[in-house]
């Protein structure tokens, strides 16, 4: 894959990336991990995206790659409740014992990105909270910070003159980010992230995976239930995931989308897209058009 540089921070990075929700939230065996994980490596994705809130999803990658740290873009995200802490969350301990606590788990010296995970623009105006995050920058901790959410509280943190990177939802169900906060982003060289890249492929039938998952999923169901189109329909002779996938990898200031999984057949799969390249013109034009006229302002930006 060729790679982009991420805005700023001059780190270069793959178009597609692996998100570890999943095999923090499924509780994936540790063998299995190690499989996958490297398997990402091997197959040349150099971002790997987590969280301190990820279950034991950090501890999981530094088992299973802490050894290879050299080899990729190391993105965690802090400030939600963790285990043996009983700082309130967004609190500038917790922002400092939270990326002490990562650093530890992931095996590494020092995180490449670290992201205040989606708190409020509320808590985003703690400026003891900011100077907290600042400091795991200069004191090594961190190369580069920023901020991962939606809507107008990620609209809020692109006025923090202090950030690097954003990481926020951009998919064919979630779009109102392309015409607002993407744009501006661009403008400021910020690197940016896609999580949901692919709409949580909602076009499956998502009531067999039931539990908090399917809730989870419920906006993007619903969007894709009301567009109501097929991926023939705006012209695309190819499948669902590579519509989905290629919208979003292609979109102006974009750098990296982060596609999380268990399977590595299906990251293989991704790869092979991503080199496939923008979609045609006319197919990007009518994807926006069916949002467009289905969006009344309400479908707002998806944690």
């Amino acid at each position: 894959m060729q790679k982009r540089t991420l805005g700023k921070t001059n780190l270069e990075v793959t178009p597609i990336g692996f998100g570890t929700a999943q095999i923090g939230f499924v509780g994936m065996e540790q063998s299995d991990c190690d499989h996958l994980l490297n398997g990402v490596l091997d197959a040349g994705v150099n971002v790997i995206d987590t969280a301190a809130c990820y279950v034991d999803a950090e501890e999981k990658v530094g088992k299973s790659i802490g050894s290879r740290r050299d080899e990729y873009v190391l993105v965690s995200k802090c400030g939600h409740k963790i285990a043996d802490d009983d700082s309130p969350e967004w609190s500038p301990e917790l922002i400092r014992s939270s990326a002490e606590r990562s650093l530890r788990l992931l095996k590494a010296d020092c995180l490449d990105v670290l992201l205040i995970h989606s708190c409020s623009k509320e808590a985003l105006e703690n400026e003891a909270m900011i100077e907290a995050l600042l400091k795991c920058k200069s004191d090594g901790l961190a190369r580069f910070v920023g901020y991962s959410g939606d809507r107008g509280d990620l609209d809020y943190a692109l006025t923090l003159d202090s950030i690097d990177c954003i990481e926020t939802s951009i998919s064919i169900c979630d779009q109102q980010v392309l015409d607002k906060s993407l744009p501006k982003a661009k403008v400021l060289n910020l690197g940016v992230f896609a999580k949901r890249p692919i709409a949580n492929s909602v076009w499956r039938d998502m009531t067999k995976y039931g539990g908090p998952y399917g809730g989870y999923t419920a906006a993007y169901t619903d969007r894709l239930k009301q567009m109501d189109f097929t991926p023939e329909q705006v012209g695309f002779e190819g499948s669902w995931i590579e519509l989905a996938l290629r919208f979003t990898l292609f979109q102006p200031g974009m750098h990296t989308a982060l596609v999380g999984g268990m399977n590595l057949d299906h990251v293989k799969d991704n790869l092979k897209i991503a080199d496939q390249g923008p979609l045609p013109d006319s197919v990007q034009q009518k994807l926006t058009e069916v949002w467009a006229a289905h969006d009344d302002g309400s479908w707002v930006g998806q944690t």
